[in-house]
């Protein structure tokens, strides 16, 4: 095991104990307490009470790059969106050949987590599809799967951070729907949606990929992506609000309290006689 890959078991799941760890990442508990003992004085990892967390080094390493800044811009409009919808808000970016939560919040309670570092595909989710309407063609063809597309659910349900998401949220976490995926299974069918969601500005996702997974997103940074996630039927109850204020965060220089006004807006509209 690489000391980058308990670093990011530890950033998924952690805090958590050097057993809980040996079980995650199916290692034996004496060499993760090697390698933890290795790290620790340099700062990467932190104990508190027995459980292990990131420690200042770990948060300090690309505090300073694109990333960094990427998150530190959409945490006050996530917290915002989250705010006024009520639904769980995520931004975006593309890490690799996939869309991964960067930055989010509006958890049901302190203890839900919120989806930062669960990842999905480019293919068959609203935040996926949206950030590949943004890239060049050459750089959508390099970074799509070969045809015919995996199964992108059970890529989903692989994903450590999707685990840890919704454990918190679904009764059935890793079970796959019964009923046939309403997703593209190759280009072709891509082709036609990443068109539909350039026509309209944005992407939606009524439960195509998990019967209790509904998400709104619109493009944003020019390569990123800006969304609200809850079940299918809170996505379809908030659909008019939720896409005034996503629009709002996404515009250039917007600030929370563009999200808030936008927010306050749409109710005033849709309350009046």
């Amino acid at each position: 095991m690489r000391g980058l890959e308990l670093l990011e078991t530890i950033d998924v799941h952690g805090p958590v104990t050097v057993t809980e760890l040996a079980r995650i990442t199916g290692h034996d508990k004496s060499s993760v307490s090697r390698m933890l003992s290795a790290v620790e004085p340099d700062g990467w990892i932190v104990r508190d009470h027995g459980r292990i967390g990131l420690g200042p080094r770990a948060a300090l390493l690309a505090y300073r790059s694109s990333a960094g800044e990427l998150i530190r811009r959409a945490q006050p409009l996530v917290e915002a969106l989250g705010g006024v919808t009520g639904l769980t808000a995520q931004a975006y970016g593309l890490v690799g050949t996939r869309a991964t939560v960067l930055s989010a919040a509006g958890g049901s309670s302190p203890l839900t987590s919120v989806g930062v570092g669960m990842s999905s595909s480019l293919v068959a989710t609203a935040a996926g599809q949206v950030i590949a309407t943004q890239l060049e063609p050459a750089t959508l063809e390099r970074l799509l799967p070969t045809e015919p597309f995996p199964n992108p659910l059970v890529e989903l349900l692989a994903n450590p951070g999707y685990l840890v998401f919704a454990s918190s949220r679904f009764i059935r976490a890793n079970a796959i729907a019964d009923a046939p995926l309403s997703v593209p299974q190759d280009r072709e069918q891509l082709d036609l949606q990443l068109e539909l969601v350039r026509e309209q500005g944005f992407a939606i996702d009524h439960g195509n990929l998990h019967p209790e997974i509904g998400c709104i997103a619109v493009p944003w940074l020019g390569s990123a992506a800006l969304a609200c996630m809850g079940s299918p039927a809170e996505i379809t109850a908030s659909e008019g609000l939720a896409l005034t204020v996503l629009r709002a965060a996404a515009a250039p220089a917007a600030t929370r309290e563009n999200v808030v006004a936008a927010a306050a807006s749409a109710r005033h509209y849709s309350v009046a006689p």
